[in-house]
């Protein structure tokens, strides 16, 4: 990680960040609108929340030690 720069550590953390953004509306919000199953918003849900909390991690994992 110290190989990259500032700005390029911010740009990869900005990017999970978004793709948290993405699988949260995919696994958890899109199946409300689709009328599924329990079963099925249930399952979507789990692996919404859990590539969201990895893409998460995964950004503040990259802008750690960063001041603002």
């Amino acid at each position: 990680m110290k190989k990259l720069s500032v700005g390029q550590r911010k740009t990869i953390a900005e990017f999970f960040t978004n793709a948290a953004v993405a699988w949260l509306t995919i696994g958890v919000i899109s199946p409300l609108f689709t009328g599924g199953k329990l079963l099925d918003f249930v399952v979507t849900s789990i692996w919404g929340f859990s590539f969201t909390m990895i893409f998460l991690l995964s950004s503040l994992y990259f802008t750690k030690g960063i001041k603002s």
